[in-house]
Order: structure tokens, then C-alpha cells, then sequence
């Protein structure tokens, strides 16, 4: 395709069809924004309030939903050719910062690339491209090319076409024909555009009426197939799942919960929440992570791999292999380790090469994911450990509990003195009167982890001195250790209404707020009914009343 007569092809199809959609959709701005919203108030698990469904917000495609999608119209080899922009993470959630994201110029250009790249990889492949087609040249160019659009676009867009889209685009495709004197070309043309449409680009959520439930919109089947699609599994609606909407099956929550569980027997399931864990519990960030060589010369990319995939196989066993307790997560009294991991526990004489389950020793301290390497190094600096920066992700990630940044005038910086520990430094710290507060809530947590050094292995001194690990969770009781902490936590209902909130705003892309409580509360009761079991809690997540209403946006809203 020639670089000057696409151009002009694609400026006609920005004037004609992408630009009223954009202005419609989004507004007549199309730069990059953001807003940092300041998290609700933890949901009241007791005090019931009506239910407030939130305003609808269209949410940018993630960039591995988008390589999903395009995978499932387009084939595999299409999807490793796109570069889709980074996604941006706001309040804790590359979902919500997608929601509050339009598309900048450079974003433009890199989905318009990856559109053409795409489309040419799949067109280049004759077998391939008659499957997308779905038609055949036997009969006349302009029935096959609307029959693709009708087809193709009903996927990409994940709702059927109007009569007047399909005309439109089926001229466009026969214009571009025309001028190539190539159908397939025209066809090509076509499916790079509908890729570039935000009816591809964006979860477009806009709603509909509620019948008498005044001010209340509730989702369209099409957008429910389209939100539960990418929740649970990653990508793009299956033809099933839109039949599904078409058919009036995701009307009701128990048909959501019937269309739920069935993606969960899906092998894409488990990569989608495996996704989800990586970003929850900051697993992803494992393979950037450094560490001083001259403190820590064993630690390297094998070893953080081995870490992110010790937690993802504890994951693994607890949502789809035992479908037991996920609160064993917590305090589990085994783990999965390989010869590098093992080595690093010190567990055994002779260390699995693959990773195998192994029970944990009682006097290692070490249990459930609080004694991951994983969480500890992720939590420690480059030479030392950090008990703050440990109860920090507990209290942020697990309780859901806000800590405010330090006043911009403190000086974070523990003292260098030379022989004490880290237990000693931070109660020097916490002397200043501004500091205590903060460090309190967080330290104290931190500080019954210290058994643990900057990369997770075992240790009982520090500086020449014996460590002190002894330390208390607020009211819940004192604790030694990960599998002591990890117990307390998982008895506490603080953590597994936390879990609900966090998978809710991966779903639906906005931090829940105090009206939502009560669809999520039931949720949560529902996840305690069934013993806890997480593929349960992501199915009553999908049918709650907060997942499958919402409102109009606020005039002036971006």
C-alpha cells in the first residue's frame, strides 16, 4: 500500500467516520489526561447505605487486551506485530488510568501503525484471510464486502453494526478497491480502519435506561459481554458470548453468573487473573528489580523470575487446582520452589530442578505470600530490608488502608549508625513527632518480618546483633514471622473485603465508592458462603448490581 494514497484514504475515513465518533465519545480534545482520584472511604462491611451506581466512563483497551484482541480476530502472528502505548497506573490500577485517558497524537499514530502492520500480517496469509473474509470471491465484490463488514465489525466492535455503519464502511471498502484495483486490499483496508475506530480502541460503556429506576443506567448486553469478556478473560467477546447478548441471556445477574463461570473453565481465565495478581501484588515490577551485587551476589534475572512464578503456582493451586480457601494464600504452611529458590530457603540437600510443592518448616517463620521472595525483595532496598516499605504494601494492598506521603519537609533518611539495626534506626526515626504516626502503622508490621533479609532468605542477626521480630497487627494480636502475620490476616475480614474491592476496580475501571457498598458487601458474603473459593467471588463480582449499573457522567466530565 503506497504510502501517499493511504494517507489520503485515511483522511478521508478520519473526516468522515473517526472524527464524529472521538467528538461524540470523548470530546474535542485529544490530548493525553489524567486525574489522580482520591480512593472513597474503605467500604463499611456493617452499615448498609442505598445503592449510588457510579457515573460510566469509557476505558482505553489495556495493552495486553488490546494484543489479545487483535490475536482473536486477526491470529497470533498479528498480534506479536503491534505496539500498542504503555498503559498508566492510577490509583493502584492501569484499568482506572485507563478510564481516564484520551489519545494523544503519538498514540494515534502508534495504534494506526499497529493497525496496518496487523491487517497486513493476517492478509498476507491467503487461508487466513478467506477465514477473516468469510466470504468468497464467487459472489459479487459489493455483497461479499458487506457481509465482511457485518461480520469482522460486529467482533471488532463487540456490538453489531448498524444498517447505515455497514453501508458506510462497505463503501469505503470499495472505494479503496477501486483505487487499488485490489478487493482484498479494500477488504484490508477496511479491517485496519475498524481497528483504529474507538469502537475497537475503547470499552465504549455508555448504558441505557433503567426502566423506573430514574437517573439509573443499567449496561447493554452487548457492553456486559464486552466488560466480562475483558475481566475474566483478557480479550475480545467470543461470537458465543455476543450471540449470548443478543439473545438477552446477560440481562439478568443469574445469566451473568452462568456466562461468568463458563469463561472461568476457559484456558484464557487463567492468564487474565494471573495478569491481574502480577499487577496487584506488583509482581511484574520483578523483572526490573536490582539489587547490590556486592550484598547479594546469588541474586539475578533467573532468580526474580523464580520468585514472580513461586507466588503465580501458589495462586495457581489455590483458585484453579484445590479451589479450596483462598485465604491460605495468607498463612499457607507450603510453597512451590526450584533449584534457585530452594537454595535461597535452604530446603533440602538436593533442590528440584522444576519447581515442585514443599512443605515449610515451622522454625523458618517462612508462610504463605508474606514469606515470598517475591513480596520481600520487592519490599526491601537494593542492600537492606525496608519494614516500612513491607507495611506499607500490607496496609495499602491487603487492608485497603490509605498512608499519606510524608510532610514534604521531612528528611526520610534513617540514620547511618554504624553497628545498630534496623529495629534500632527506625525507633530513632520515629522520635520526630511528624514521623510517628505514619511509621507506626506501617513499621510495626514491617518490623515482624525482619527474619528476612533484602531477597527473602532466612536470617537470625543483623549488624552482629540477634534480631528482635516480634511485633503486633493493631487489635489482632502479636505475631513472629510470615506464617504468624499471614494467619492473623487471613482471619481478618478487613483483607478479603479488600481482595473484592481491588478485583472490582480491575473490572470496571473506577475506584469504588461508598454508595457501591452494598453490591459489594453481598458480593463478599457470597465469597464467604462458598468457602472462600475465588473463582466465586469473581463471579458474584460480575452479577453485583455495581458491575452491571451505572449513571450518566457529571456535565463537563472528562
Amino acid at each position: 500500500m503506497s504510502r501517499p494514497l493511504y494517507r489520503s484514504l485515511r483522511l478521508r475515513y478520519l473526516a468522515g467516520l473517526a472524527a464524529p465518533a472521538m467528538v461524540a465519545c470523548f470530546g474535542k480534545s485529544t490530548e493525553t489526561r489524567f486525574t489522580t482520584v482520591s480512593p472513597e472511604p474503605p467500604v463499611d462491611p456493617v452499615v448498609q447505605r442505598p445503592f449510588e451506581p457510579a457515573p460510566f466512563r469509557i476505558r482505553l483497551l489495556l495493552g495486553w487486551q488490546y494484543r489479545n484482541a487483535v490475536r482473536d480476530l486477526l491470529g497470533e502472528e498479528a498480534a506479536v506485530a503491534v505496539s500498542p502505548p504503555p498503559d498508566t497506573t492510577v490509583n493502584g490500577w492501569d484499568a482506572i488510568g485507563a478510564a481516564q485517558l484520551s489519545l494523544s497524537a503519538t498514540a494515534v499514530d502508534l495504534y494506526e501503525g499497529s493497525a496496518q502492520r496487523a491487517v497486513a500480517m493476517a492478509f498476507g496469509n491467503a487461508p487466513l484471510r478467506d477465514s477473516i473474509l468469510g466470504c468468497t470471491r464467487e459472489s459479487t465484490d459489493d455483497s461479499c464486502m458487506q457481509s465482511f463488514v457485518s461480520r469482522f465489525g460486529r467482533r471488532a466492535w463487540r456490538r453489531a453494526l448498524t444498517q447505515e455503519e455497514v453501508a458506510t464502511w462497505a463503501t469505503v471498502g470499495a472505494s479503496a478497491a477501486s483505487e487499488y484495483q485490489d478487493f482484498y486490499k479494500g477488504a484490508a483496508f477496511v479491517a485496519a480502519g475498524l481497528l483504529q475506530s474507538p469502537n475497537f480502541l475503547y470499552q465504549v460503556e455508555v448504558g441505557e435506561a433503567d426502566g423506573g429506576n430514574q437517573g439509573r443506567l443499567k449496561l447493554s448486553g452487548y457492553e456486559v459481554a464486552s466488560r466480562l469478556a475483558f475481566f475474566l478473560s483478557g480479550s475480545t467477546p467470543s461470537e458465543e458470548l455476543l450471540s449470548a447478548a443478543e439473545a438477552g441471556e446477560l440481562d439478568t445477574a443469574e445469566g451473568i453468573r452462568s456466562w461468568a463461570r463458563q469463561l472461568l473453565q476457559q484456558p484464557s481465565a487463567r492468564e487474565a487473573i494471573a495478569y491481574l495478581f502480577d499487577e496487584l501484588l506488583q509482581l511484574r515490577e520483578l523483572s526490573q528489580l536490582t539489587k547490590d551485587p556486592r550484598a547479594f551476589p546469588s541474586f539475578n534475572s533467573a532468580l526474580a523470575e523464580a520468585m514472580r512464578d513461586e507466588t503465580q503456582h501458589l495462586l495457581g493451586s489455590l483458585i484453579w487446582d484445590e479451589t479450596g480457601d483462598f485465604r491460605r494464600f495468607f498463612d499457607a504452611d507450603y510453597t512451590f520452589v526450584n533449584r534457585d529458590l530452594a537454595s535461597l530457603y535452604g530446603l533440602g540437600k538436593e533442590p528440584p530442578t522444576e519447581f515442585v510443592q514443599v512443605s515449610l518448616p515451622e522454625e523458618t517463620r517462612r508462610g504463605g505470600f508474606l514469606g515470598h521472595a517475591s513480596f520481600l525483595s520487592l519490599m526491601a532496598h537494593q542492600a537492606t530490608t525496608s519494614p516500612t516499605l513491607r507495611g506499607k504494601f500490607v496496609r495499602e494492598k491487603l487492608l485497603c488502608q490509605n498512608i499519606p506521603p510524608p510532610p514534604p519537609d521531612v528528611d526520610t533518611n534513617l540514620p547511618n549508625t554504624e553497628g545498630m539495626t534496623t529495629r534500632q534506626k527506625l525507633m530513632a526515626h520515629r522520635q520526630n513527632p511528624s514521623c510517628a504516626g505514619c511509621h507506626t502503622l506501617m513499621d510495626d508490621i514491617g518490623l515482624g518480618l525482619e527474619n528476612f533479609d533484602a531477597i527473602g532468605a532466612f536470617r537470625t542477626s543483623e549488624s552482629g546483633q540477634p534480631i528482635d521480630a516480634s511485633s503486633a497487627l493493631d487489635d489482632l494480636g502479636p505475631f513472629t514471622g510470615a506464617r504468624e502475620l499471614g494467619l492473623l490476616l487471613s482471619g481478618d475480614q478487613k483483607v478479603t473485603h479488600c481482595l473484592a474491592r481491588n478485583l472490582f476496580r480491575a473490572a470496571t475501571g473506577h475506584v469504588d465508592g461508598l454508595g457501591e457498598s452494598g453490591p459489594l458487601n453481598e458480593a463478599h458474603n457470597r465469597f464467604g458462603a462458598s468457602g472462600f473459593r475465588l473463582q466465586e467471588l469473581l463471579v458474584e463480582i460480575a452479577a453485583s448490581d455495581a458491575f452491571r449499573f451505572g449513571s450518566a457522567p457529571a456535565e463537563g466530565s472528562p
